[in-house]
């Protein structure tokens, strides 16, 4: 060997030997470090002070970071810890053990992705502030369940820190394993059905069209209403009496985070709208060497992959059963799927990854953004990109309004289709790090005084200043060409808005009109009467009820009959479960089978109700049922008591939106003829930033508490009925002075 050849490789090696005793060092000392995190819980409740509004809303004030993020974990488990446990059992990839084998999908990818091992291996390597506001927040759960010995947990008995890492990793699993581009056959998510409805409206307006020349934002998230991706409200705040700097931050968050997802400060607020980044790719990895089935092509060489074997226990009508899973990984991430032999008797199968999912801290980012005194911090601390997707709209009390569209997208070699999976052996389709901030589609102080986002594409969130398509990479945004009728009707909306009040805002978050109808039905009446030239015996029969929605004004109201005959006939054409905004295949280019569609629909609510001309309030409702962890667990009862619920189905361009459960009607199994909301507005707050500071309005869709016995278990639910919000309190007078009662954690 060259005298030059084995000088670089001893210099290398060495390189590695102290980078490796580097890391040894830094994971020993957050080891010691992590040993030192028993938390003196009679001394962090000490330190904070649970304040209950009227609704039971939280106001959290401490003395320092960790005793208010303590408290807040102590409010969670207060309100809901059945929510709260169940999160955290999806999160440890146990959730077959408690609820059977409709849990094995989500143990499987959480097995699959190594969840547990790796944030049980990372939590050490943490930086310290992390590690002692998660220990922070988890005592605060381990407090209350010992001043709380009635509750009694179905699994989990004492939550260690390092689970909340394993919360925020599986949590954005379920959520952008999605982004693979996989079949919902492969690792889950759970009813693909019910996750297509989720999404968001986010409006932001300018002071050039508000009265008081303030900023107006409106967050309304689109969640579903029971499960782990449900929103609480909760009012945070450090008085930094206890040292380091104050703030105060109130919105919404998921059961189980220890900080708040969106809301405001004193200065500043932010919604989040889900958005489609291109953020996962697959690989097809070749396992061809029949003397080594582990050995895959890479490089024109070989690479070694990794298989284990694990146990699922899988909770029976009887007891438990263990069932054996083996699980393989590549370099490119765990094997997904097998695709096919090859024919020396090798395979292929997929290697999925996820950009970020094990390298994120989202606590830094979010503990940054809310804490950020005007735009340059908040631009700073979303520039780490330590949240995976999501568009932000953000508003302030200096006047700025901003749109960008977020996401820790992977820079790729562009000759690939990036959308398929990517042959795993050609190091070319390695990723080249991540796209940064400034390379997002954004927009900051439109001109046209208004920003909005509905789940809808980046480059149509205002007038005349939209982001340049031309310069982004084509894989960046999987939603490009996406145009929701939602967010056609929030652009005719902030058109038209000029002069508004806060009031004005409030109300706007409740528009009931139907975009579909206002403009399809006087297509539809064009077309009859084409038809009773052709066909005047279906003519006949289709226009009393097309003259019934001609004659409505396409507003959702209680008691409006059109309304329901036009959601039934509008399921028909577009599909019963969830509906797109796409036409089922069998009506395309066909008006008059479109319109014969409007006839069965008219059956269908006959058949259910006796009569087609049912109001709107009578058959769509609100109730909630305890402690579901899965929408395909929920029942309802139309003899129970439930409320008149007037939001409507977002793919008809309702901004006020919600869906709802099918009538059905099954001799001897179940009979559930009213319609009950499951998945929509699942928080909404209008906000006003003066230069003074921020108000705001909010709500959630049933209240505060988990607990069917609270006042605060479905109080909201009439605010959201009779479509109003309540005034936030945000300054800690106001917090005081209207608090119901005080306490604090463990001497309520």
């Amino acid at each position: 060997m060259p005298q030059s050849t084995a000088t670089f490789l001893l210099c290398r090696l060495s390189r590695v030997l102290l980078v490796g005793l580097w890391f040894t060092l830094i994971v020993t000392a957050r080891a010691k470090e992590t040993a030192s995190l028993n938390l003196d819980p009679d001394a962090l409740a000490a330190e904070v002070t649970i304040h209950r509004d009227q609704f039971g809303v939280p106001h959290i004030i401490g003395a320092t970071d960790e005793s208010v993020i303590f408290g807040y974990g102590y409010a969670q488990a207060e309100d809901y810890f059945w929510q709260l446990e169940d999160s955290y059992i999806l999160a440890l990839g146990r959730y077959s053990e408690v609820v059977g084998p409709k849990g094995i999908n989500s143990d499987l990818l959480n097995r699959g992705f190594e969840i547990v091992r790796s944030s049980q291996r990372d939590f050490a390597a943490l930086d310290a502030l992390s590690q002692r506001l998660y220990a922070a927040f988890v005592a605060g759960i381990n407090h209350y369940l010992a001043q709380h010995p009635e509750v009694q947990p179905r699994l989990i008995r004492h939550f260690e820190p390092w689970h909340v890492l394993a919360y925020y990793r599986h949590i954005a699993l379920e959520l952008t394993f999605r982004f693979t581009g996989l079949n919902d056959d492969y690792m889950p998510r759970r009813n693909p059905q019910i996750w297509a409805a989720t999404g968001s409206n986010g409006w932001v307006l300018s002071g050039s069209r508000t009265k008081s020349g303030n900023p107006l934002l409106l967050a309304n998230p689109h969640m579903p209403w029971f499960g782990f991706a449900q929103m609480l409200e909760a009012h945070l705040m450090c008085d930094g009496t206890g040292g380091g700097e104050p703030w105060n931050f109130t919105g919404a968050g998921f059961y189980g985070s220890p900080v708040l997802a969106m809301g405001h400060n004193d200065r500043l607020g932010w919604t989040l709208v889900t958005n489609q980044p291109d953020i996962a790719d697959t690989w097809r990895i070749r396992f061809s060497d029949p003397e080594n089935p582990l050995a895959y092509e890479y490089d024109g060489g070989w690479r070694q992959a990794e298989e284990w074997q694990d146990t699922i226990r899988v909770r029976k009508s009887h007891g438990w059963e263990s069932r054996q899973f083996t699980f393989r990984k590549t370099h490119h991430g765990p094997i997904v799927t097998e695709e096919e032999e090859l024919p020396n008797g090798g395979k292929t199968m997929l290697s999925a990854q996820i950009a970020g999912l094990f390298e994120v801290v989202p606590l830094r980012q979010s503990l940054r953004m809310i804490k950020s005194r005007n735009l340059a911090d908040f631009r700073s601390a979303l520039g780490s990109l330590q949240v995976l997707y999501m568009n932000v709209l953000y508003a302030d009390c200096d006047g700025n309004t901003w749109f960008v569209y977020t996401g820790r997208v992977p820079r790729r070699n562009p000759r690939f289709d990036w959308s398929q999976p990517v042959e795993g052996s050609n190091p070319a389709t390695e990723w080249l790090g991540n796209h940064g901030l400034d390379e997002l589609p954004q927009v900051l102080n439109p001109g046209a005084g208004f920003l909005q986002n509905c789940n809808s594409t980046p480059f149509e969130v205002t007038d005349g200043q939209n982001p340049d398509r031309e310069s982004i990479p084509a894989y960046m945004v999987g939603d490009a060409d996406r145009r929701t009728l939602r967010s056609l009707r929030s652009l005719e909306l902030l058109r038209g808005m000029s002069d508004v009040t806060f009031e004005d805002w409030q109300q706007a978050a409740f528009d009931t009109e139907v975009y579909w109808a206002r403009h399809e039905l006087p297509k539809y009446a064009l077309q009859l009467e084409d038809l009773a030239h052709e066909n005047p015996q279906l003519a006949k029969r289709i226009r009393p009820y097309l003259e019934n929605l001609l004659a409505w004004d396409a507003r959702i109201t209680a008691d409006s009959t059109a309304a329901t005959l036009c959601h039934e006939w509008y399921e028909q054409l577009y599909g019963f479960t969830y509906p797109g905004e796409e036409l089922r295949r069998i009506y395309v280019g066909k008006p008059e089978k479109q319109l014969e569609a409007l006839v069965r629909a008219a059956d269908r609510l006959q058949s259910l109700h006796g009569t087609w001309q049912v109001p709107y309030g009578d058959l769509y409702r609100s109730q909630r049922p305890p402690r579901i962890g899965d929408l395909t667990d929920v029942r309802f009862t139309d003899s129970a008591p439930s409320l008149t619920s007037l939001g409507g189905h977002g793919p008809m361009g309702v901004i006020f939106t919600q869906y709802y459960t099918p009538s059905l009607e099954i001799p001897w199994v179940i009979s559930q003829r009213k319609r009950y909301g499951i998945v929509g507005t699942s928080y909404l707050a209008a906000w006003d930033f003066s230069p003074e500071g921020v108000k705001g309005t909010s709500l959630v869709p049933f209240g505060t508490s988990g607990d069917p016995a609270s006042l605060h278990y479905f109080d909201q639910a009439k605010l959201l009925s009779t479509q109003q919000m309540k005034p936030e309190l945000f300054t800690k007078q106001q917090v005081r002075k209207a608090a119901v009662r005080s306490y604090h954690p463990g001497s309520e």
